[in-house]
């Protein structure tokens, strides 16, 4: 439910229009697991990632964003994992 909560929000939020020719550009994938949360890691065509650090007992995601060539990292926000969801 992480992963395809996660994938449906980037896929509304981001625009994957230019992950079409190379779609390895652009990616979510499950990152690491501990006994309370999930990973979820999103790669933008930018070379940013979003790290999404999805609460497992309630859906309450924390958005950290990480810029690599800055070496930059920052909150990004909350989302509720569930709106994200196919009902």
């Amino acid at each position: 439910m992480a992963y395809e909560g996660v994938s449906n929000y980037c896929h509304s939020t981001y625009d994957w229009s230019i992950a079409e020719e190379n779609p390895s550009i652009m990616y979510v994938q499950m990152g690491e697991e501990t006994d309370s949360t999930y990973q979820v890691v999103f790669r933008s065509y930018t070379g940013a990632f979003v790290n999404f650090y999805v609460n497992k007992s309630s859906g309450n995601t924390r958005m950290e964003e990480y810029v690599p060539a800055l070496d930059i990292k920052s909150e990004a926000g909350t989302i509720d994992l569930f709106d994200y969801l196919k009902k």
